[in-house]
């Protein structure tokens, strides 16, 4: 007699606790040429062959990218693995199911939970899906156990979309909020007082503290650790529901630091891997603690296979149980052929090698300030601490707006942005598909702007 969709789900509880996951990236890759890969990527002495990586790149050959930081051009290895899974949903489009609720396609949900999980630090189990990073911030603030006479905590330098997720929260649970300071002038901001800042204006009503870990207003890396030991310590004492919760929006440090995530201290963390991961558009996470997760509500109903108790609670009409990560991730259909070509990113990032990606982003970065702390009429507003700073540079240049400065450098055929923010800076950010040349390049031509201002 044929299963039940109840049944089936059972099932595949049952299977997932028997034993090991395949890889389904890994088996693909093994089963199949590298063709994305005209050259290998390292040498014999482990050194990374930089033009071999910008290759996998479709940028346009005539520009330079300096932006790549906010939306991601897909590497060959990422298009290929997007282009596999949509000529397996066109050509059957029930794939989907069967990836979803049987063992039979080699669970594909969980290689990119795994992927994910491997490349932070984490457990599979402790990550949420989510399409962006605004997402996933919203599903952590929406969820948010709090009442109406405790607050939270954020900083005076969030991007639009941390503060608003932030602000409907406060509106919904009637909780208060409070913004702090962490630095007064970015390019003088100091690790120590950042954390100090932060730990003087917890209070015993905090039950959130929001941050940013590095900020695309200023450039400024925040000390995640040094902060999650603050909130550690404004923590002892209190009750379950009084906790204090560190979540991060960690977007612009996620895969251009030589960091374990999952180990910085933070409750939760949230990221697009559509930016500095080069993982497909549309696709990103929530990671949080295996402790935190009862600290939230889901949202949105789940489609995630590993949240199969939640479709039991509805069926049954029964309380649902207390929250996993996998109740938090947001149902309903998606673009699976990018979710599922993650792992691919995942891959490439671990071939090239993360440290040695950290390492040629922070020597671009750290040559564009020094460059441009020289240029008479221009202002790096970002620090040249390497400890205190990322892979984003804001500056400017004395008599001209941040916008004509990104508009007179296009003219050029330089690809910069602006911060959105209230004051607005031009940025400028060399990632893993970028040369010192091209620094040197746009350190040329902010140079001629400021001679003729």
């Amino acid at each position: 007699m044929p299963l039940t969709r109840r049944q089936m789900l059972l099932s595949l509880a049952a299977g997932a606790a028997a034993g090991p996951v395949r890889s389904l990236y890994r088996e693909a890759v093994a089963a199949e040429p590298r063709r994305w890969q005209d050259r290998p990527l390292r040498g014999p002495g482990g050194h990374v062959d930089w033009a071999a990586v910008r290759a996998l790149f479709p940028l346009a050959p005539d520009w330079v990218h300096l932006a790549s930081f906010l939306f991601v051009s897909h590497p060959k290895p990422v298009a290929q693995a997007i282009e596999r899974f949509r000529r397996k949903l066109d050509a059957d489009p029930v794939w989907i199911e069967l990836a979803l609720l049987t063992d039979s396609e080699g669970r594909p949900f969980v290689a990119v939970k795994r992927a994910l999980a491997e490349y932070i630090g984490g457990q599979p189990l402790e990550i949420c899906l989510s399409s962006n990073t605004t997402g996933a911030l919203a599903l952590a603030y929406q969820g948010l156990r709090i009442r109406g006479d405790q607050e939270i905590l954020t900083t005076e330098h969030d991007h639009y979309s941390h503060h608003e997720s932030i602000r409907y929260a406060a509106a919904r649970s009637g909780c208060g909020v409070r913004y702090v300071s962490l630095y007064d002038a970015p390019a003088a901001a100091n690790a120590d007082q950042m954390v100090e800042r932060l730990a003087r204006a917890i209070r015993p009503s905090t039950r959130a503290v929001g941050v940013t870990w590095v900020h695309s207003s200023t450039g400024v890396k925040i000390p995640i650790e040094g902060i999650a030991a603050a909130v550690a310590r404004a923590n002892t004492g209190r009750a379950a529901a009084d906790r204090c919760l560190l979540i991060v929006d960690g977007v612009h440090g996620f895969a251009n630091q030589d960091v374990d995530v999952a180990r910085l201290g933070c409750d939760f963390f949230a990221a697009g891997t559509h930016k500095w991961l080069f993982a497909p558009r549309g696709t990103g996470f929530l990671w949080g603690r295996s402790d935190a997760w009862t600290e939230l509500r889901p949202t949105i109903p789940t489609f995630d296979p590993d949240g199969l108790a939640a479709w039991g609670a509805w069926m049954d009409r029964a309380e649902l149980p207390p929250t996993t990560a996998a109740f938090v991730s947001p149902g309903g259909f998606i673009a699976y052929e990018h979710l599922l070509a993650v792992p691919a990113a995942v891959e490439l990032h671990r071939t090239i090698g993360r440290d040695r990606i950290a390492a040629r982003i922070a020597e671009l970065n750290a040559a564009f300030r020094e460059g441009a702390a020289k240029l008479r009429g221009v202002t790096v507003h970002t620090p040249r601490d390497p400890s205190i700073s990322g892979g984003i540079t804001c500056f400017e240049v004395a008599g001209l707006a941040a916008e004509e400065v990104t508009q007179r450098l296009a003219t050029r055929k330089i690809r910069t942005t602006n911060s959105p923010y209230k004051t607005s800076y031009p940025r400028v950010s060399a990632g893993i598909m970028n040369f010192p040349e091209e620094i040197e390049t746009v350190l040329r031509a902010i140079r001629s702007l400021s001679a003729v201002r």
